[in-house]
């Protein structure tokens, strides 16, 4: 018994800085077994956070509790995400249910818990803070977006700028690599990175490709053509709706996984069902090594511009 009680305190002790949290495995291995903690669990002792993961029961649920059972839950590779990861940094309010962003595909529901599913998580993305894992403020921001309003938003980005948490350019340029067409809060995000005075509504990517399409006399593009598939909402990069035409510029960040490749092509599918428009596709190479070749499509495509129009 005596045993089995210094077994319990060296788990607790341990467990210290995960607020309490172990697991069934990690207690095993000094000495408490499971047996043992299925005991402590009747006796009101310990209470069960999670599969395979106990707490001491007569501890007090804290927000960092709270959040890491959460993260416990959704999986190793999840972290606070949103207004979750901003106000555990300290900006912004609270949220009412806990914020995590997790690779796409995987089922996590569970009360008081929005879960984000993400298929351009990467490493720059993610840190630690206190103990937990979380995004970056420049990521949180992304996506906090779309359950901010417009001037929350804005404080948010004022805020984290000014105690160093974010900077601008690289807010624009993550965001811009990730800002999809139809991915919630990319209006509002590119509508408030341009009152920081920065030109978010064309990647570099797709004003080098306008170019090419301005050389070459081509009639001008509708720039992220709006297109209503059902219950689903694309953008096209250039749609010429009359010619039914339009390009796309495809990155290898968009299509960086086999998951990422196969959501592409049945966007693509739907759009060419629902409207018949024809696909010109264009590599970041393709507009900067090979603009030649990138003319030369356009042109068995498209038709000139009338001399003197606009």
């Amino acid at each position: 018994m005596r045993e089995g009680l210094q077994a319990l305190a060296a788990v607790l002790k341990a467990a210290e800085h995960t607020d309490g949290i172990f697991t069934v495995d990690d207690a095993a291995r000094k000495g408490l077994h499971s047996s043992s903690i299925g005991r402590l669990v009747s006796d009101g002792i310990l209470e069960r956070v999670a599969p395979g993961h106990v707490r001491g029961s007569h501890l007090r649920w804290t927000l960092s509790a709270r959040q890491r059972q959460a993260l416990v839950y959704a999986g190793s590779d999840s972290v606070l995400a949103a207004r979750s990861a901003l106000h555990w940094q300290r900006v912004g309010p609270r949220p009412e249910t806990i914020e995590l962003l997790i690779p796409r595909g995987r089922r996590q529901q569970r009360p008081a818990v929005r879960v984000i599913q993400s298929t351009d998580i990467v490493a720059t993305d993610v840190t630690t803070h206190l103990g937990l894992a979380t995004s970056t403020p420049t990521r949180a921001l992304i996506d906090a977006a779309r359950f901010l309003s417009p001037l929350a938003l804005g404080q948010a980005v004022s805020e984290c700028m000014s105690v160093g948490l974010v900077d601008l350019d690289k807010l624009d340029l993550r965001f811009r690599e990730i800002a999809r067409r139809g991915r919630p809060g990319v209006r509002r995000v590119r509508a408030c990175l341009a009152t920081f005075g920065t030109d978010p509504l064309a990647t570099d990517f797709e004003r080098d490709l306008e170019r090419i399409i301005e050389r070459g006399g081509f009639i001008t593009p509708v720039r992220q053509y709006r297109v209503k598939v059902g219950t689903n909402v694309y953008f096209l990069d250039h749609c010429w709706p009359e010619q039914k035409k339009w390009s796309e510029c495809d990155s290898m960040l968009a299509h960086g996984s086999a998951e990422a490749l196969r959501q592409d092509l049945e966007r693509q599918n739907r759009i060419i069902a629902a409207t018949g428009f024809e696909p010109m596709r264009f590599t970041y190479f393709d507009v900067h090594q090979r603009p030649d070749y990138v003319s030369e499509i356009l042109r068995k495509h498209l038709p000139r511009r009338v001399v003197g129009e606009i």
